[in-house]
């Protein structure tokens, strides 16, 4: 079928009247209906997402429901016997609706659906997911994106994201599919009546609540002074109830930011780890002389945070430095109490600071390496549940965090308390945040990292980035910024290539990237995004000086970025 006959079946299909309209404004445009309608919108692993509109390349009821079909069928290829699916939404425009049109689908399938009644985060769905010992979950988010996008998260049993072999057999089973003859539903208030569709909450929230408190502790920081912002999203629910269990009672939430609103009006991008998004926070935490300002996306899976200077002044902490703080705080709490083991380890993603590698060392535990994408992190917990050791923190540089068990994937309103108690236990040594991060540094080098996004423009933007990424393998690079290259290794083939050419077998789950070791410590790895046309250039080096890190780095960047 051509992209103009699948435009018409729309046409003819579809009865929602802001979906029509829209199918009517470009029916003399075709680059809007090729855009539309030329290929369906990637499922990988991170599920769906897109710009919400009209056709098989955006995100509206007719994809969800064809994916979620398509995820029943998975789901029942063994047995139909006890299935369940938790379902959450944040504050995006038709995220409840798409939640809902996912839960009748899977109700009418045979399959029990709990379904959260209010917004919820999608680590406190990660959690319902493992203790509900559910068979799977999904999110309807399209996390720190702008607010003309949406998105469909889905879980494995276990709490984490599906890995790639589950994806691509839910995927290949939603393009079997007919979006309008092949889709089964079932009337909403019909499930709900024959116990097909149960909501949750409260109960849920409180055992989730419990959880973090065990970890965190709740000793008074009566002179810890925060303000967070939840960028419109789903974080404050959670926020609001655990800080003041903490003992963190002097908080202060950004008024424009604090309701639910998937528009995001006073952000371009609902995006922590941005310092525009976090202009709100960090005025109001100048005007309360905070000692911390605090964001979370919208779905409360990441966190951002700005740290106040001894100047009063304000200064973005990168994902790296957050993660390695917390490294520190909890290893040292361990240290102190007696409980640290050599057994306990950390994971970091392969993008992230080698500081936390040299952290690892200090303390006499292990730091695992994991490619991108936080399900590594989570699987790799499941794999050495058996084993005895004790899992104490995970991290990536793009502002994703864990700690605990409890749930399985990154926390942002976790985090959000954790960077709290550090504050709290830094000052009780003596030292503001700033400082304990200074002290990183001076012990261990300066370790520094910067990341460039490099963006395809167009409808064969994904294409120009596959082509990109094949130049670069067939290429191979000698030295960058006056540094030798002392191995290439491609995460896709697998392989490891030394200066000599001599290859070897790279143990790692396969992932499209590849990453260059260059002398004296330093790295830079490229890396193509899954879910749009963007590739990502990843710097780290490590100096004893912080002037010397600082030019190390730039020389670097500018030598790679000539060459490419």
């Amino acid at each position: 079928m051509t992209y103009r006959e699948t435009y018409l079946r729309w046409r003819e299909n579809v009865t929602e009247p802001d979906l029509l309209s829209e199918l009517e404004r470009i029916r003399d445009d075709d680059a809007q209906i090729r855009d539309r309608f030329l290929r369906d919108l990637p499922f990988g692993t991170a599920g769906l997402r897109g710009v919400i509109g009209a056709g098989i390349a955006r995100m509206n009821r007719y994809v969800v429901g064809r994916a979620t079909q398509g995820l029943a069928d998975d789901l029942l290829k063994d047995s139909a016997a006890g299935l369940s699916v938790v379902i959450a939404y944040d504050s995006r425009k038709f995220s409840f609706e798409f939640a809902r049109e996912a839960a009748r689908v899977l109700a009418a399938n045979g399959i029990l659906v709990f379904l959260f009644k209010q917004l919820t985060s999608v680590p406190e769905l990660s959690f319902a997911v493992r203790h509900l010992k559910a068979s799977g979950g999904v999110v309807i988010t399209a996390s720190h994106n702008p607010g003309q996008y949406n998105g469909y998260k889905v879980y494995a049993a276990y709490g984490g994201q599906l890995g790639p072999e589950a994806s691509q057999a839910v995927m290949e089973r939603i393009q079997k599919l007919d979006p309008f003859s092949d889709v089964k539903r079932i009337d909403y208030a019909e499930a709900v009546e024959k116990g097909g569709i149960v909501g949750i909450g409260e109960e849920i929230d409180r055992i989730y609540y419990d959880h973090m408190i065990r970890l965190c502790g709740a000793q008074s920081a009566d002179d810890l002074k925060v303000v967070y912002t939840p960028l419109h999203g789903s974080g404050l629910r959670t926020v609001e109830n655990v800080f003041p269990l903490a003992g963190i009672r002097n908080w202060y939430v950004v008024p424009e930011q604090r309701m639910p609103d998937g528009s995001f009006p006073t952000v371009a991008s609902p995006n922590p780890e941005d310092p525009k998004a976090m202009e709100m926070a960090i005025a109001l935490a100048e005007k309360m002389e905070a000692d911390l300002a605090i964001g979370t996306d919208p779905d409360a899976d990441r966190m951002g945070a700005a740290v106040r200077r001894p100047d009063g002044t304000y200064t973005m902490l990168t994902g790296n430095q957050i993660g390695c703080l917390l490294i520190h705080y909890l290893l040292e709490k361990r240290r102190l109490s007696g409980e640290l083991r050599p057994s306990d380890y950390i994971v970091k993603s392969f993008v992230s600071t080698d500081m936390a590698d040299a952290l690892a060392a200090h303390y006499g535990i292990r730091c695992h390496t994991v490619p991108t994408g936080f399900r590594f992190i989570s699987e790799l917990i499941v794999q050495k549940e058996p084993t005895g050791a004790k899992f104490i923190f995970g991290f990536e540089e793009s502002f994703g965090f864990l700690a605990g068990t409890f749930a399985l994937d990154k926390d942002g309103a976790l985090a959000a308390l954790l960077l709290c108690k550090a504050a709290q236990f830094f000052r009780a040594e003596g030292q503001s945040l700033p400082d304990a991060l200074e002290a990183l540094y001076r012990t261990h080098g300066y370790y520094l990292e910067s990341v460039k996004n490099i963006a395809f423009e167009g409808l064969d933007g994904m294409e120009k980035m596959k082509d990109s990424m094949a130049r670069l393998r067939a290429r191979p690079i000698a030295a960058v910024g006056g540094l030798t290259v002392r191995f290439t290794e491609d995460y896709r083939l697998l392989t490891r290539t030394g200066r000599d050419g001599a290859v070897s077998a790279l143990a790692s789950p396969s992932t499209d990237a590849v990453k260059l070791t260059l002398e004296r410590g330093a790295w830079l790895c490229i890396r193509p995004s899954g879910t749009e046309p963007k590739i990502k250039i990843y710097y780290a080096v490590c100096a004893a000086s912080r002037e010397a890190a600082e030019g190390l780095l730039k020389r670097i960047a500018a030598d790679f970025e000539q060459m490419i």
